[in-house]
């Protein structure tokens, strides 16, 4: 229709700013729908609560000292491991003694003291009395200084068997008494009430205590503590 006038209105032109803005939204709209918009995610940060700090513990006072207490010049007791003179194959523990002793023969009518059959080592083993052994001839000089007081003999006659160890005793008194029965070479005694057991031997009496594991060798002019 080359020869016809047309009727439509002239188009009046966009303008170029509105023109950008639409074509933005037309795209990012075409992109997603309203479906794909999720729901916004929040985010929530929880801070734990402060520990509660420890309620301090009172010292309480010790009464275990830090520093141990320096022994005295008279707090020294007489050693109970002690060894002198030939001593003969004589045991020097409790472990060997009980051995030796439990190879002896058991003795009957053995009381509370007895003699060696030499007759020259008494000992005393009731449970009334300390245990002793104490040789009538052959005393034993002391394996070291100390052992026998000034003033006094200076040389081991007996031996006593203490809790606390078997100690070497310059006497100058005796414990021999009465007329006591011989101890076989060979046998051993015990008396009733008392944990102690002695052996005679030719080389010498063994006796040893059960209770406190300790003991004592003696026979003429030797002895071993234990």
């Amino acid at each position: 229709m080359d020869g016809l006038l047309s009727t439509r209105p002239p188009r009046r032109p966009v303008p170029r700013r509105v023109a950008a803005v639409a074509l933005a939204s037309v795209l990012a709209l075409g992109g997603c729908g309203l479906d794909d918009v999720g729901t916004p995610v929040v985010t929530v940060t929880v801070t734990p609560p402060d520990a509660p700090s420890p309620t301090p513990t009172p010292a309480t006072p010790s009464s275990i000292p830090t520093v141990p207490a320096t022994p005295t010049a008279t707090s020294s007791p007489v050693p109970t491991a002690l060894a002198a003179g030939a001593q003969r194959g004589a045991p020097h523990s409790y472990a060997e003694a009980s051995v030796r002793i439990g190879t002896g023969k058991a003795a009957s009518g053995i009381g509370d003291a007895f003699i060696s059959p030499s007759g020259n080592i008494f000992c005393t083993i009731g449970s009334g009395s300390t245990p002793a052994c104490e040789v009538a001839d052959g005393r034993t000089p002391p394996p070291q200084a100390g052992i026998c007081p000034a003033g006094g003999p200076s040389d081991i006659g007996r031996i006593e068997l203490t809790d606390a160890g078997a100690v070497p005793v310059c006497n100058s008194d005796s414990i021999r008494s009465g007329t006591p029965p011989q101890l076989p070479y060979g046998s051993r005694a015990g008396a009733a009430g008392s944990s102690v057991t002695c052996l005679s031997e030719k080389v010498g009496m063994t006796c040893a205590d059960s209770a406190t594991k300790h003991g004592f060798f003696v026979a003429k002019r030797t002895f071993t503590t234990f």
